[in-house]
């Protein structure tokens, strides 16, 4: 914790890698109470910051993929039964999307 908060004072790049370093180091070794205590005081780090928004564009990207899948799978489901209506319909009303994706099952 005293070469986090040392590593914390500066605003160079070695101060930087130093601190990433001792997160991987903190990730491997540490767990708990110990790894939490690290953890919050990363997240407030620049470092922190780059590690939450690499989530942030993680989580969207496979929420994008998943969303397609779904609505692959559901215009795929209504072409085969010739329900060209209810194809249309289902992209411009989401509750009736959504009530066709559980009655399809679709997860």
């Amino acid at each position: 914790m005293e070469s986090l908060k040392l590593s914390k004072t500066e605003r160079n790049i070695t101060a930087e890698k130093t601190m990433a370093m001792l997160y991987t180091l903190a990730d491997k070794f540490l767990e708990g109470k110990d790894l939490e205590e690290v953890k919050e005081a990363v997240a407030m780090t620049r470092i922190g910051q780059m590690i939450f928004d690499d989530g942030v564009v993680r989580g969207r990207e496979e929420g994008k993929k998943a969303a397609t899948e779904r609505m692959s799978m559901l215009t795929a489901k209504l072409l085969e039964e010739n329900r060209l209506d209810d194809l249309k319909k289902i992209t411009q009303d989401e509750e009736f999307r959504e009530q066709l994706m559980q009655e399809f099952d679709i997860p």
